[in-house]
């Protein structure tokens, strides 16, 4: 039985594609070739027909059989280089950039730049005419979520959940920062996740100081504060989710700490919502950290959007120029970071609403001691 489309998700690429006058969208990269398809195709590219809506993937022959299981196009085009004997329609080429060059021969056609690689570029330049770039018509697509990708996000958020909370429990049972991370990992894969980071946050004592501390073998002592910070995808969508926690004791400026963070992450929450801007969440949050006297330890933005990568666009810091609509889904994970004493950040996926926000990640965000 073929996927059923994400209508959605597809009406708004072409609107996209239509207001900038192009004939076709094509996606070399795995990852837009996923928003575009419904799944993943290796060696291949796809692309949208604009003015006749359909989907058309140029397939490497090892993939052709497995996209119609995987996947909403609407036609497969084989490349080969020596023979073809299946029923689909095929072109024989030297490589994929050569299929490319003669199945789309003429008009305008939406390439993501941003997305590819200089060589991949100057391949394309040679077989292809009329190559315009849609890196930014691409992001404000895939910055509204459709109801489709809305639920892969909720059992993302479910799977980081449950992932942190079983990581929380076992903070004190002597495993050092990377044993607890591997487990981890093979927990939320046996939760749902068809993939997590290849590095899961879980900082413990004056590691936790670090906002993107690579894990040792350090193990979790009495009064250390941990830091878990979990992302996994659920079928290409990604959870993102961070949670302090105390073992046998939080110490009081520790405790402290937390308490402005926890404050600075709510004020952020209730900010967000349609037409706010995006620099204003960080305004809420910085500027709570700053009154509390630990302005200079907050060094990086409020939060980013999330989807089929863990950093998206909309950008949620003092310089962004975004403004939030229904449909977006983002981080908001103050933090404040002091080396030799600890660190303490909380993190949240959020989704935009028509009069509002939704916290999707349902962890408890009270100080615990584990």
């Amino acid at each position: 039985m073929a996927m059923e489309r994400d209508g959605e998700r597809i009406a708004r690429l072409l609107a996209r594609a239509e207001e900038k006058g192009l004939d076709y969208v094509l996606f070399l990269d795995p990852e837009n070739i996923h928003y575009l398809c419904g799944g993943v195709i290796d060696y291949s590219a796809a692309y949208l027909d604009v003015g006749e809506g359909r989907i058309v993937a140029i397939a490497n022959v090892m993939e052709a059989e497995r996209i119609p299981k995987v996947t909403w196009v609407d036609d497969i085009i084989v490349y080969y280089r020596d023979r073809y004997d299946g029923p689909l329609e095929s072109v024989k080429a030297e490589n994929l950039y050569d299929a490319v060059g003669k199945v789309l021969d003429g008009g305008k056609i939406g390439v993501p730049y941003g997305f590819i690689s200089k060589k991949e570029f100057d391949l394309l330049s040679e077989k292809l005419e009329g190559l315009i770039d849609f890196s930014e018509d691409l992001w404000r697509a895939r910055m509204i979520k459709s109801r489709r990708e809305i639920a892969l996000l909720r059992e993302a958020a479910r799977i980081v959940d449950e992932g942190i909370k079983w990581a929380s429990e076992r903070l004190d049972r002597g495993l050092s920062e990377y044993s607890l991370m591997v487990e981890s990992k093979c927990y939320m894969l046996r939760r749902g996740a068809d993939k997590t980071l290849d590095f899961l946050i879980v900082a413990s004592g004056p590691n936790s100081a670090y906002p993107h501390w690579r894990c040792s073998d350090r193990v979790p002592r009495p009064g250390d504060a941990v830091t878990l910070d979990y992302v996994a995808s659920y079928n290409g969508y990604f959870g993102d989710e961070t949670r302090t926690f105390f073992v046998g004791m939080a110490e009081t400026a520790l405790k402290r700490i937390y308490e402005v963070v926890l404050e600075a992450q709510v004020e952020a929450i209730e900010k967000a919502g349609p037409g706010v801007k995006a620099k204003e969440v960080d305004e809420v949050a910085r500027r709570i950290i700053e009154r509390n006297g630990y302005g200079k330890y907050f060094t990086h933005s409020t939060g980013h959007g999330i989807g089929l990568n863990v950093h998206e666009p909309p950008r949620l810091s003092s310089k962004s120029e975004y403004t939030l609509e229904p449909g977006m889904v983002v981080t908001i994970e103050p933090g404040i970071y002091v080396e030799g004493l600890g660190g303490v950040r909380i993190e949240d996926m959020v989704l935009i609403t028509e009069d509002g926000c939704e916290v999707l990640t349902s962890l408890s965000k009270a100080i615990e001691i584990i």
